[in-house]
């Protein structure tokens, strides 16, 4: 999924994963692949909540600042739907004009979901 591909109207927890990518960071390991979704999950976490509270406050400055560390562990990973849609945050906040901000929101929540769901389904302890 690339940036351009994100549609606000239609979120969902779907996730796209690059699963070469996944592999080569976790050296085929799939206890490390769980670590590494679960950090990513604390990230998303994280600064998503920030994200919340600064865009409430118009404060462009963290929600860029966010969005960016979202798209950065997301595409360390190989999440690439999470990626491109933290990307569309981040571009909206640097320009200052948030025209889908709520929508993205709920996208970032749908995809923490749907990594969550990946983790419990693929990689159960």
């Amino acid at each position: 999924m690339s940036e351009s591909d994100f549609s606000p109207i239609n979120p969902t927890n779907s996730i796209e994963i690059d699963f070469d990518r996944l592999e080569e960071v976790s050296l085929g390991e799939v206890e490390l692949k769980r670590e590494l979704l679960v950090a990513l999950l604390q990230v998303i976490h994280v600064n998503l909540e920030a994200i919340q509270q600064a865009e409430a406050a118009n404060d462009y400055l963290t929600v860029a600042r966010c969005a960016h560390q979202i798209k950065g562990a997301a595409a360390n990973v190989g999440v690439s739907s999470l990626r491109a849609i933290a990307t569309e945050l981040e571009r909206q906040a640097k320009a200052e004009k948030f025209s889908s901000a709520t929508d993205l929101l709920v996208a970032l929540e749908s995809q923490e979901l749907g990594v969550q769901s990946y983790i419990s389904n693929q990689l159960p302890e």
